[in-house]
């Protein structure tokens, strides 16, 4: 899987995408198939995606950026708001020539693609939603919780919460993948990515998307359940839920194959 940098915005954007390399200056071609930008969730990093870029690469043209502060992006600060972050992709889009791409996101990449569709329509063809919400139900201890890591307090935590019951007993090798990809963030970033995902309240703006919309849920999922899926789904007039079952929050390293499979019917519907 390739990978590059670009910038944006005073910060270098390290991105992982599929076929062939280029000189450091010059954007990779993007024109094969679809192009997907893939927004990773909270405190991750862009190869949350890699069983996504890896499938797809043969025929499409996905993408999967290191948000700000996050993975081998430059800073240790992510951004405040999920608006401030759907501005971002906007710049990030332009940077890598892209006029408009079918936007995945998970959790809060996934809020972030339906600000992107609310506010930018133009720059969105289709979205992919995965384990995310229109208003997330974060308890203020965790928040705390997380504070507290950022100023040295507590450990930072490798938590099995966001797995299925089923991954945590047969496939415990996703969950060491997803801690390793853990630590490649500076906590402070991880707070203040949930903080955001705390305040951004979605719900009256999924009335102005108009897009295609494919959501994805993990049967699973105690941190953006299958309730916070059908939300989106009645408030998106063209919008489809799929329930993903053995799978939680991490439902693309979870159950690759199933996601993939739904993204690619997804895809060869589109228009």
């Amino acid at each position: 899987m390739p990978t590059k940098y670009t910038h944006v915005n005073g910060h270098a954007i390290y991105y992982h995408y599929a076929g062939g390399t280029t000189l450091p200056d010059v954007v990779p071609d993007f024109s094969r198939g679809r192009k997907i930008l893939f927004l990773h969730a909270a405190g991750s990093n862009g190869h949350s995606w890699h069983n996504q870029i890896g499938h797809l690469g043969a025929t499409h043209s996905p993408v999967a950026p290191d948000l700000p502060g996050h993975g081998r992006s430059s800073g240790v600060e992510g951004l405040a708001s999920i608006g401030e972050y759907s501005d971002f992709i906007v710049r990030l889009m332009d940077a890598l020539e892209m006029k408009s791409a079918i936007i995945a996101g998970r959790s809060m990449g996934g809020a972030v693609a339906m600000d992107l569709a609310a506010r930018h329509p133009g720059r969105v063809e289709a979205l992919i939603l995965m384990a995310t919400a229109a208003r997330f139900n974060i308890a203020q201890d965790r928040l705390e919780g997380l504070r507290a890591v950022t100023v040295g307090r507590a450990p930072q935590a490798f938590v099995t919460d966001g797995y299925s019951p089923k991954t945590v007993k047969d496939n415990f090798a996703v969950i060491r993948e997803g801690w390793m990809e853990q630590i490649k963030t500076d906590p402070r970033v991880r707070y203040t990515d949930v903080k955001a995902c705390a305040e951004v309240d979605l719900r009256d703006a999924l009335g102005k998307i108009d897009r295609p919309t494919l959501i994805m849920a993990g049967a699973d999922d105690t941190v953006t359940t299958v309730n916070d899926a059908e939300l989106i789904k009645q408030k998106i007039r063209a919008a489809r839920l799929e329930v993903i079952a053995d799978a939680a929050h991490n439902l693309p390293t979870e159950r690759p194959a199933e996601v993939n499979a739904a993204v690619e019917k997804f895809l060869s519907e589109l228009r």
